[in-house]
């Protein structure tokens, strides 16, 4: 009898869920050529075409699809079964925090799977300003956050670097010889920091939105209203590069870590900490 491999049927998934190979590549932490191979090798045992191309695409096909349908399936009871053997301590519900700045990448990215790998854990999650996020790790009212390090008032491991770079929406258009509008997040270290790489490299400009939070700002920028400094992992498909702009203030970063409550030692919160910081590890390495 013919047996299905499961990492090639996740890969499938990952496909149906991103829309593209790159991006299914991306999420499986595989090469795009060896996704393209696992395919391959995943149409042959079901001996059928599981995808048509469409220009430059690949899309699936209705067996595809109907391929797809099962192996979600065997997917959950495969990692249900994994999680139950390999770690039936790891349960509850975990409180993290996650800078509001990273909501969406921990959302679409970072997180992926997770829910696969610890199907008994529950993720409570709440977004904010980094400030605030360690000031509620420190009184418990979170048992994790990952925020950007601002200083070393409190524990924060180091987990990686974002690159902060200027954007605009797609349909604006800026005069160099005319004030710039800037929007900043109120109370936020990266407004100031804007502010003052334009002053240093004597570019005019006017404050226009002083935001109560990222997607305040976010919104704003994506109006056309103003440009912004944001991490690079937060443009949107509506903003584009301020390219003269970044090469004015460039190689300017910002370091980013997970902090943990006082006395955190559960398993579960440890393993959630280890996966996160993985994740951003592939990242990186990948981007090298």
């Amino acid at each position: 009898m013919t047996n299905f491999d499961i990492d090639q049927l996740r890969t499938l998934v990952a496909i149906a869920d991103c829309g593209n190979f790159a991006a299914a590549a991306d999420s499986v932490h595989r090469t795009q050529s060896a996704v393209s191979m696992q395919m391959k090798k995943l149409e042959e045992l079901a001996g059928i075409a599981l995808f048509q191309k469409q220009g430059r695409r690949h899309v699936l096909t209705s067996h595809g699809l109907t391929l797809v349908s099962y192996a979600r399936q065997m997917l959950h009871l495969n990692d249900e079964a994994v999680a139950f053997f390999h770690s039936p301590e790891m349960k509850g519900t975990i409180k993290l925090g996650v800078c509001d700045d990273y909501v969406n990448l921990v959302f679409r990215r970072v997180l992926s799977g997770y829910s696969e790998r610890y199907p008994n854990i529950q993720l409570s999650v709440q977004s904010s300003g980094s400030q605030d996020l360690v000031s509620k790790v420190i009184d418990g009212s979170l048992d994790i956050a990952l925020v950007n390090i601002h200083d070393g008032a409190y524990p924060i491991t180091r987990i990686s670097q974002e690159r902060l770079v200027w954007v605009k929406a797609k349909h604006a258009h800026f005069c160099k010889d005319k004030p710039l509008p800037i929007a900043i997040e109120s109370d936020c270290r990266w407004g100031k920091l804007a502010l003052d790489l334009l002053n240093r490299a004597n570019i005019s400009h006017q404050v226009v939105l002083s935001a109560a939070d990222f997607h305040g700002l976010n919104a704003a920028v994506e109006s056309g209203m103003s440009i912004s400094l944001i991490a690079a992992c937060s443009v949107t498909d509506k903003m584009d590069l301020l390219d003269w702009l970044n090469n004015v203030s460039r190689d300017t970063n910002v370091s980013l870590g997970i902090c943990m409550r006082p006395g955190a030692g559960e398993s579960s919160i440890q393993a959630l900490a280890e996966y996160i910081t993985q994740w951003y590890q592939r990242r990186d390495q990948n981007v090298a």
